[in-house]
């Protein structure tokens, strides 16, 4: 993993809108026949472009970045339900910061407090992680 992307990372705030480009580990192998060809490409690590407002960095072994695409409220209880993608740092190819955070500043500490103060659980793994909004 490069400086550059540890730098970059260290200085994305909570609630910026950023791209991320990094490779998928969780497939072996992706084959692909382009047109014209008879043999298909083999790729073993293919490559994503995620976008999304960046929560924080979350895990205390291995670090993620945590960026949320959707944020559903439910104001009645003042609770958030946020469809977040984690993303390992040390498979991070590039990090761009496309906006500064343009939330609502009310509206945005109601989320970092909820985010600072909640536990995220990944499914498949069933491990807790701890979250840190910066």
């Amino acid at each position: 993993m490069g400086e550059e992307i540890l730098r970059c990372i260290a200085e994305l705030r909570f609630g910026d809108r950023v791209e991320v480009d990094w490779w998928d580990h969780s497939s072996r192998e992706m084959r692909l026949t382009p047109r014209g060809k008879r043999k298909p490409q083999l790729f073993d690590v293919p490559p994503v472009h995620s976008i999304g407002w960046f929560f924080g960095v979350a895990g205390e072994e291995t670090k993620h970045i945590v960026l949320t695409r959707d944020i559903f409220v439910w104001p009645s209880i003042g609770d958030f339900d946020v469809d977040a993608i984690a993303i390992l740092v040390s498979v991070t190819k590039d990090v761009r910061v496309v906006a500064p955070s343009q939330m609502d500043p009310k509206f945005m500490a109601l989320l970092k407090t909820a985010w600072e103060r909640g536990q995220v659980c990944i499914v498949k793994r069933g491990k807790r992680l701890r979250l840190i909004a910066i």
